[in-house]
């Protein structure tokens, strides 16, 4: 089986449906106050449903209005990006929960993964990323670090994948559980704006491993 892709940050409707034409595995919308990325409900509603799962990316909201979100988007899944608990993975449904941990939290991957088996049974997937908090910090995280990662549930790796660097991610963070890569920063023109080429370049790579 090939490795998943998820391209995130998108913004704009003709992008969205050309990468979902590309193949892309999951199309990501960030809904965080902060990111140069936000965009509304309405916007996402608006764009035409393909065959690509769509993710909405929160921080800060309760979830309540991650559910009122979903719904009126149309959102396959969550992607708890703010440290959410367990009672938050239960409200939104554990079946529609990306959740997130940022292993540069934690001294060992013992550690990482005990925090990781806490959300085991509350998640559909689990995701990487670099940095202690937030994302879209465009910084790749120690690849070779996570070869040994025992993680309870399929994950995605994140935090400054490219073309250049995602290859050798997959390689060198290989476990059972790597299911797949999220790719944001690294296949963009600008915040938002992704470079077609580009994005056309990474999933082809990623496809191929």
């Amino acid at each position: 089986m090939s490795l998943l892709v998820k391209i995130c940050g998108m913004t704009l409707p003709e992008q969205a449906r050309a990468i979902d034409e590309m193949g892309v595995d999951f199309l990501g919308f960030i809904f965080a106050a902060k990111s140069p990325r936000q965009v509304t409900p309405e916007q996402v509603a608006a764009i035409p449903h393909g065959r690509a799962k769509r993710v909405g990316v929160f921080v800060e909201q309760d979830a309540d209005e991650v559910l009122r979100i979903m719904d009126a988007t149309g959102l396959d899944l969550a992607q708890l990006h703010g440290g959410q608990d367990e009672a938050f993975c239960r409200a939104v449904g554990t079946e529609r929960v990306i959740k997130v941990f940022w292993p540069q939290r934690h001294e060992s991957l013992v550690s990482l993964q005990e925090e990781m088996e806490r959300f085991a049974d509350l998640c559909a997937l689990m995701l990487l990323d670099s940095g202690t908090s937030g994302g879209g910090h465009g910084v790749s995280l120690d690849f070779a670090a996570l070869a040994g990662l025992a993680a309870p549930r399929p994950w995605l790796l994140a935090g400054g994948l490219t073309p250049e660097n995602a290859a050798r991610a997959a390689r060198e963070a290989i476990s059972p559980g790597l299911a797949g890569l999220d790719l944001n920063s690294g296949v963009e023109s600008a915040p938002g704006v992704k470079n077609m080429i580009i994005v056309e370049k990474a999933i082809r790579i990623l496809k191929s491993i």
